[in-house]
């Protein structure tokens, strides 16, 4: 039997390890040696570690400081594991405004809200930049303190959103429009369309439009507002007091009461139901189913009214050839006038531009007198001060520019005087009866209508406008 006196020598430290349940750290937790027993060395720690397995992410250091007195009972951080890292998903940016984004009214500089303009349609050139795709991201593989490894997730690809009228780059990264249009987005696909339709009015939900390619509107363009077209224009409703142009066509299946605030412009054709103290314009024909009424009208070519009513009754009518209807003017004697044989366009630019020939000559005059004055003075332009040279340069300078541009003047006024001495083939019809107050210009002839004249056509011959049956 053991003497229940012998003193026991002593316990020697040692370490617990524990792994978190993730697995991703390990940590020491040195033991105090009791008595005469030994402290617990770094191999011991080492093995303890191997023996649960934990071989990857461990710091030497780490199991000093935790051998160290000091740390004897502390749980101290000896491994940790590298975390997975999953892949990040491809990121599609859209170089426009999405459809899903609230429309909201512009602010002008001066802060107030101009409520017209609310960016309605994003107008794009072929060629323009229209969504970039990022590339999805692999992600990186972890691993635990076990040496076990964790696969990440890897990001989702996504293509880009390629429509009608786009095309992507090689790489598929970059989408770019082919056409001139508007951007739309159908399912998810961006694609440019060379026409843009509006299923309702244009109103303070549409705002101001201005597009690139063609307008369909289903309704009217109401009060205030301006619609323009790079293409054509054609309006399922009416216009009211708005401005409506087209560098092509315009169609108003309802009619036209753009009153003093409003005009409408086309640079080729332009059809209406009717026409009532409005100012239309066409590059070619104006072609109107029943009345023009008390309206300025002007046409590179026809105006023809041409249905049941086919009435052109006040206002101004101007065409180049021609100008037709069932009935000019009215029992009332309304005053109307018709000019033909002369472009409008021309005519307006003619009186244009003898306006500024008038001008440029006073200025030419002055410059002609400056320089006088210098000739006068009979000293060398070398000999000058330097601020008088260098006036002296300015004026020569802008005679010569001022010569220039007046000959230039000269040669298209030359041009314009010519084609407004155009008038053959010109002509007036009245399929029906002409009324007293029409007045008739075909060039710089007139001819006023003072009794009812029926089934009247009117054209220049021999230097006058005369009236002759319908042929």
């Amino acid at each position: 039997m053991a003497n229940e006196n012998n003193v026991i020598d002593g316990v020697n430290g040692t370490a617990r390890i524990e792994i978190e349940k993730d697995k991703m750290k390990a940590f020491v937790e040195v033991t105090r040696p009791l008595g005469a027993g030994a402290p617990c060395t770094l191999e011991t720690v080492k093995t303890l570690l191997a023996e649960k397995n934990v071989v990857y992410g461990i710091d030497e250091d780490r199991i000093n400081e935790a051998v160290m007195e000091q740390n004897w009972g502390r749980k101290v951080l000896v491994a940790e594991g590298k975390p997975v890292q999953n892949g990040t998903d491809a990121i599609i940016s859209y170089n426009f405004l999405l459809p899903e984004k609230k429309l909201t009214p512009k602010v002008n500089e001066s802060g107030s809200v101009n409520f017209y303009e609310i960016g309605l349609v994003n107008n794009v050139s072929s060629g323009t930049l229209l969504a970039e795709r990022t590339p999805p991201v692999p992600g990186e593989s972890g691993i635990n303190v076990l040496g076990q490894e964790s696969v990440p997730k890897p990001g989702k690809d996504f293509l880009l959103p390629k429509g009608k009228n786009t095309v992507s780059n090689e790489t598929g990264t970059k989408l770019f429009a082919t056409i001139d249009g508007q951007i739309t987005v159908i399912d998810r696909k961006v694609s440019v369309s060379p026409i843009l339709q509006i299923n309702s009015d244009v109103d303070f939900n549409t705002g101001n439009i201005d597009f690139i390619g063609s307008v369909i509107i289903k309704g009217n363009i109401n009060s205030g507002f301006t619609v323009k077209a790079q293409g054509d224009i054609e309006v399922g409703g009416f216009v009211e007091a708005a401005e409506v142009i087209a560098n092509g066509s315009i169609l108003i299946k309802g009619g036209i009461k753009a009153g003093n605030k409003g005009m409408v412009k086309a640079g080729e054709n332009l059809s209406a139901r009717f026409i009532e103290n409005s100012q239309v314009e066409a590059g070619r024909d104006i072609i109107v189913k029943d009345v023009i009424m008390q309206s300025y009208v002007r046409a590179g070519r026809s105006v023809i009214v041409n249905d049941k009513k086919a009435t052109i009754v006040g206002g101004l009518i101007q065409a180049t050839e021609s100008i037709e209807a069932k009935i000019l003017g009215s029992q009332l004697a309304t005053r109307t006038i018709f000019e033909v044989g002369v472009n409008p366009y021309y005519r307006e630019e003619y009186q244009k531009l003898t306006k500024i020939r008038t001008e440029k000559k006073k200025v030419m005059d002055n410059l002609n007198n400056s320089m006088q004055m210098f000739q006068r003075a009979g000293v060398s332009p070398q000999n000058l001060p330097e601020n008088k040279r260098v006036a002296l340069l300015k004026v020569l300078d802008d005679y010569k520019n001022t010569k220039q541009e007046l000959s230039d003047y000269d040669e298209r006024i030359a041009f314009l005087e010519e084609e407004l001495n155009r008038i053959s083939g010109a002509k007036v019809r009245a399929l029906e009866v002409a009324y007293p107050g029409v007045r008739i210009s075909i060039g710089s002839a007139v001819y006023v209508i003072n009794d009812t004249t029926k089934f009247a056509q009117f054209i220049m011959s021999e230097g006058e406008v005369r009236l002759t049956s319908l042929k």
